[in-house]
């Protein structure tokens, strides 16, 4: 059948996979190197070319918690992931088994825990990989696409009927750009139809639904089945892959693809995007009279084992690579899964496990060829050594540069020109002073600014930074401290309106003495400007693009201040750059709660972006300014109850002043403008209610 091609990285073949599926849910939550598949994705729903729900979610737990809701009901579902961010949905991973939800999820492999490493290696997706999940690795982009579609076609088959990871190594096929063929839709649509539940939560269509809770006799029997389940789903692999291939075009062998297998007397084994080095390796080998095979796992999950033996049977040497050490094992998961399906057999064959390319490192020809050729020369031999690390030489970094000031921060900055956070991180910090405790959730500032901050500085989990606060206070409050060393942050809007929300509110309610800061740049710009709670109704992100059908975010910002108001906390304010003594003032003063003991205290700063909002980088305090004058960004704050406006212009500009000089509101016309006016025009008559008003009822 002839089809189209075009060049893409492997994240836009799993969006056009996806697009082609026309999958119904799609929950979303932006990680690096994952993000531009939702973005990709946000793209198709907003020009009407997929008529999917998109949700943005606040984190990846409610990420996948929306997936198995949107699955139960019977809709087809799609998420994306990676990192720390799969392993923050870690429980409800193991939940969307156990309700049987076909959910398709695509992890762009990144290091799991090691600083922030955004590298790839396999420490993310291992650790998900018993929890009875179809995983499936890729090696091109193209199969990114093919199997996106049979994925989906696997797992929603009634004799699975399980959820499947597809895994492709972040930065290598994430972003690296190949050929790519498109199927036509009509093909796809009849050859992939519309996902039926059997068994839908619908009181339309079904009066069976699952049990959510089932006793304890039942979990070993019940667990015996869903292994059932899984090891029968290979043969359902195998149908849909030669189907697939006679539908399309192209197969890849069911659940393994062999490699100049026939003859070969020595076998390594490999998956993903490294096994494309390793072909040429085996190449090399054979051009040297080697007779050497390989075998790409495509699937982990159900384990090929009979392909395996039937291999092991063969040769009289194996190796096996794996870009994972699981800590306590010797080696990675493949070499202990190849090891424990062989032990029974008969098969007494040397297995040399080899542990590279982590935290991102190439693995080159050059290293796949020694491997293999030590794996050659195992033939016949008792190993001493089961495991070998493959690593290069670290060349070393350049030693720091000592610069005398009397500023908490080094000058300078790593942040786009223009940025103002480094006006708000420099302020926060000189104002504090050295006796200062910096706890930050993943935010650009922590990027370019947490290596040159002169006070203890580290970076949080995302979730949870107001709690490694909370820890680092109580741990002060112990030792008779907590008095003389301030412990803060400077998170961004995504760590505070919406993943880090929950932690920020636990502290806040218990009363913790610790400074909340976040520096509002109103998207999460780390990322790559994608929506957040804190975005402005009608503003363009990467995630609400302007189309056909999506005018930019149709949903108001969150109103934090009365968020934090709610928790009845000492204190609570905006602020904004252009406005440094208002801002400076307002930090003494949480200063001086928290050194008190008195609770919470809870800052707001506005910082234009000049990425994310596209202006002259030389206009961000002009910029601020105008956000302050306009109303859109009211400067105010409440101490222990009493509410005021600090900022109080005679009479406010119209907004259409501040929203024209930046490109994401430049498709806002007339009618979105008196909306967006109108709402602001509100709002502000609501706030010098309150000021005239001063205390807030609920204190």
């Amino acid at each position: 059948m002839p089809q189209d091609f075009d060049v893409m990285p492997g994240n836009k073949a799993i969006a056009h996979g996806v697009r082609l599926a026309r999958t119904e849910v799609i929950p979303a939550f932006p990680i690096t190197p994952q993000t531009t598949i939702i973005e990709y994705l946000s793209d198709f729903v907003a020009d009407g070319k997929l008529d999917a729900e998109y949700i943005h979610t606040e984190g990846e737990h409610s990420c996948m918690a929306a997936a198995v809701g949107a699955s139960l009901v019977g809709a087809r579902t799609f998420t994306a992931t990676c990192s720390e961010g799969l392993a923050y949905m870690h429980e409800i991973v193991a939940q969307a088994v156990n309700y049987r939800t076909p959910i398709v999820m695509a992890v762009a492999n990144r290091t799991l825990g090691w600083y922030w490493s955004l590298g790839p290696d396999y420490s993310d997706i291992m650790p998900e990989m018993n929890l009875g999940w179809l995983v499936n690795f890729v090696e091109t982009n193209q199969e990114c696409l093919d199997m996106t579609l049979m994925n989906f076609k696997i797992a929603e088959d009634y004799r699975v009927l399980l959820p499947t990871m597809i895994s492709l190594d972040g930065f290598y096929l994430s972003y690296s750009q190949e050929r790519v063929y498109m199927p036509d839709q009509d093909a796809v649509d009849e050859w992939l139809p519309a996902y039926k539940a059997p068994y839908p939560v619908d009181p339309t269509i079904s009066d069976a639904y699952p049990v959510a809770s089932i006793p304890a006799e039942m979990h070993t029997p019940m667990r015996k089945e869903y292994e059932k389940l899984l090891n029968g789903a290979k043969d359902v692999i195998r149908e849909v892959d030669k189907s697939f291939g006679e539908t399309f075009g192209r197969s890849y062998g069911g659940l393994v693809e062999k490699y100049r297998c026939e003859d070969a007397e020595s076998l390594m084994v490999t998956m993903g995007s490294m096994t494309t080095a390793a072909r040429r390796a085996v190449d090399k080998l054979r051009n040297e009279g080697e007779k050497i095979g390989l075998l790409k796992l495509r699937y982990m999950r159900p384990f090929p084992n009979e392909e395996l033996i039937e291999l092991a049977e063969q040769v009289d040497s194996i190796g096996v690579v794996d870009r994972v050490l699981m800590h306590g094992t010797g080696g990675g998961m493949a070499f202990q899964d190849v090891k424990s399906y062989l032990y029974n057999t008969g098969i007494r064959v040397p297995v040399q496990g080899f542990v590279t390319g982590l935290g991102g490192e190439d693995i080159p020809i050059d290293d796949l060829y020694k491997m293999s050729k030590k794996v050659i020369n195992n033939k016949g031999k008792r190993l001493t050594e089961e495991v070998e690390f493959v690593s290069h030489p670290f060349p070393g970094m350049a030693p720091p540069v000592e610069i005398q000031n009397d500023s908490c921060m080094a000058p300078g900055s790593d942040g786009c020109a223009g940025c103002g956070a480094s006006i708000i991180v420099r302020t926060l910090l000189n104002t504090l002073g050295k006796n200062t405790i910096v706890m930050n959730p993943p935010n650009c500032s922590g990027v370019n600014y947490g290596g040159v901050v002169k006070v203890p500085w580290v970076l949080a989990n995302f979730a949870a930074a107001a709690a490694y606060e909370t820890g680092a206070y109580r741990a002060l409050k112990a030792k008779g401290k907590a008095d003389k060393v301030y412990v803060t942050s400077y998170a961004g809007d995504g760590g505070t309106y919406d993943i880090g929300l929950q932690s920020i509110s636990g502290a806040a309610e218990r009363g913790e003495s610790i400074i909340w800061l976040c520096y509002d740049n109103e998207a999460y710009m780390n990322t790559g400007i994608q929506r957040s709670g804190s975005t402005p109704e009608f503003a363009a992100t990467s995630t609400t693009p302007v189309g056909s059908v999506w005018k930019g975010k149709p949903q108001r910002r969150k109103n934090m201040l009365m968020i934090m108001a709610a928790h009845r906390i000492p204190y609570i304010a905006s602020a904004s750059l252009s406005y440094i003594p208002d801002f400076k003032r307002k930090i003494q003063k949480a200063a001086e709660i928290t050194r008190n003991g008195e609770g919470m205290a809870y800052i707001q700063v506005h910082q234009p972006c000049t990425t994310g909002w596209y202006f002259d980088p030389a206009k961000t305090v002009e910029i601020g300014r105008l956000a302050v004058q306009t109303g859109a960004y009211p400067i105010a704050e409440i101490d222990h109850g009493e509410f005021k406006l600090n900022i109080k212009p005679r009479e406010l500009k119209p907004v259409k002043e501040y929203l024209d000089p930046q490109r994401r509101f430049r498709h806002v016309d007339e009618d979105l403008l008196e909306i967006i006016q109108g709402h602001i025009t509100e709002d502000w008559s609501s706030y010098l209610k309150l000021d005239e008003q001063g205390k807030l009822p609920w204190y």
